[in-house]
C-alpha cells in the first residue's frame, strides 16, 4: 500500500508539473498583435488587436520622431526605424530588443525585402541606403547617394534619400531628394553585397 500511495503521489506531482509547463509555454498568435510608436518617450507599445488592450512595452529606442515600422514574414519581429539613425529589431513575443544598431546620423524610414531576408534604411546623413541581414542586423552593403554641391555651404555632400519601398523580385526602390533621381537596387543575384543598381535621373522635383 505504501508503494502504491507513493506512485500515486509521484503521478500527481508529474501531472501538476506538466499542467504548469503547458500554461507557461502557451503560444500567442503574432498575427493578432501590433505595435504603437510612442514618440515622446522613445518606446513602443505592444497591443493585442482582438482584446484591444496593451500587453507590453519596449523602451530605450531612441528618437522616434517620424519613426516607421516593418515586420518579419512570420510577424514575430518588428523593425523600428528611428530618426536618430537607430535600427531596432524587437521581439513582439518576448517584449525585448533582439538587436539595435546606430547605422547613420539621421535616417527617414526603411523597408524589408519581400522574402524577408534584407532590411534597408534610407538615410539623410550621410545620404544613401544601408542594407542589413534581417536575422543578425549585420551590414550587407552601403549604397552611397549621388554627391552634389550644397548651394548654402558650397561644399560637396550626398543627396538625402527618401521614399524607400520594397518591390517584387528582392528589390528596393528609393528617391534621391537633392539630385532628383530614382534608383532601383536589385538583390536577386547570388551576392547580396553587390546589388545591381538602375538609376533614373532628372525625374523632377
Amino acid at each position: 500500500m505504501r508503494i502504491k500511495s507513493l506512485a500515486v503521489a509521484l503521478l500527481s506531482i508529474s501531472l501538476g508539473a506538466c499542467t504548469c509547463l503547458h500554461t507557461q509555454t502557451e503560444p500567442r498568435a503574432t498575427g493578432d498583435m501590433g505595435v504603437i510608436i510612442e514618440r515622446a518617450t522613445g518606446s513602443v507599445k505592444i497591443i493585442d488587436t482582438s482584446d484591444k488592450k496593451p500587453v507590453g512595452s519596449i523602451d530605450q529606442l531612441g528618437d522616434l520622431s517620424h519613426a516607421s515600422v516593418v515586420f518579419s514574414r512570420d510577424e514575430r519581429y518588428a523593425y523600428v526605424f528611428g530618426r536618430d539613425g537607430g535600427l531596432s529589431k524587437i521581439d513582439i513575443l518576448t517584449e525585448e530588443i533582439s538587436k539595435r544598431v546606430i547605422q547613420s546620423g539621421n535616417s527617414i524610414g526603411g523597408a524589408i525585402s519581400q522574402d524577408g531576408s534584407l532590411v534597408a534604411v534610407s538615410n539623410y546623413t550621410p545620404g544613401g541606403v544601408k542594407v542589413f541581414d534581417s536575422e543578425t542586423l549585420e551590414l550587407v552593403v552601403d549604397i552611397p547617394a549621388t554627391e552634389f554641391i550644397d548651394p548654402r555651404s558650397g561644399k560637396s555632400k550626398r543627396s538625402k534619400v527618401v521614399g524607400l519601398v520594397d518591390a517584387p523580385g528582392k528589390k528596393f526602390v528609393f528617391s534621391l531628394f537633392d539630385t532628383h533621381e530614382i534608383w532601383v537596387a536589385d538583390f536577386s543575384g547570388e551576392d547580396s553585397s553587390k546589388p545591381q543598381l538602375t538609376k533614373y535621373r532628372d525625374t523632377g522635383l
